[in-house]
């Protein structure tokens, strides 16, 4: 679940962005969680683990711009996206996972814009827990190429090799859905990232080649051609 907090000064403000937040997160049928601040100062008294911050450049005591610059010498990895009124500012806003800056009022279609780019980017470094025999394994979602089923177990492939894996394509399925991977055959779970080419088979990144059923087929070049268009974006 994408975590997205919302730091600003004016109460007004951060009930707005909310809204729009809920509207965008709700058509897409993606969950997330947000947590709104009072002020860069609370922010940092919270600690929340959170993945994107929508941050006001006016945000208490402590600037969104010091906030921010904060942040980056402690090496969170949080995307952030500045509000202002005051765009004469924006030259030092910028610096590591910073994405831009939105005028306020923030307008819906430039904060889905933006915020397209960052859930993608903040799902692509992701990882994932996978039960194995042994021990569990802690994964890059990244790097899997695809699942392929072994019975009641499946098999993960991905760029360090093949590893077994103590749970089945229905259960990786569920557990996977939304983030990229798509069940194109009764024995295979692939990832969109990972797919070169797309023809009577699937062609992916590592040169193998999968297949697919006929029922799926179609499903599957719309989700691939979603993805691409939210990626390219």
């Amino acid at each position: 679940m994408i975590k997205i907090g919302i730091c600003d000064n004016e109460k007004a403000s951060r009930k707005m962005l909310g809204e729009l937040l809920k509207e965008c997160f709700t058509e897409k049928g993606m969950e997330y969680q947000q947590m709104e601040y009072a002020s860069g100062k609370e922010f940092l008294r919270r600690r929340d683990k959170t993945d994107i911050l929508l941050l006001g450049i006016e945000a208490g005591e402590i600037s969104g711009i010091q906030l921010k610059d904060m942040l980056q010498r402690e090496g969170e990895d949080i995307k952030i996206l500045f509000l202002t009124n005051r765009m004469e500012e924006m030259p030092e806003a910028f610096g590591r996972n910073v994405y831009g800056f939105l005028g306020k009022p923030v307008e819906k279609a430039k904060l889905e814009k933006y915020m397209d780019r960052m859930v993608e980017d903040v799902v692509e470094s992701q990882k994932v827990v996978l039960k194995s025999i042994n021990q569990d394994m802690v994964v890059n979602l990244k790097d899997i190429y695809y699942f392929v089923s072994e019975k009641k177990y499946s098999c993960m492939v991905g760029k360090d090799g093949v590893r077994f894996c103590d749970m089945g394509l229905n259960q990786l399925e569920r557990m996977l859905e939304r983030r990229s991977f798509f069940r194109c055959h009764k024995s295979y779970l692939v990832n969109l990232r990972n797919i070169s080419k797309i023809g009577g088979k699937i062609r992916m990144a590592n040169g193998e080649e999968i297949p697919v059923s006929r029922r799926r087929y179609g499903e599957l070049k719309d989700s691939y051609q979603l993805y691409v268009l939210q990626k390219a974006r």
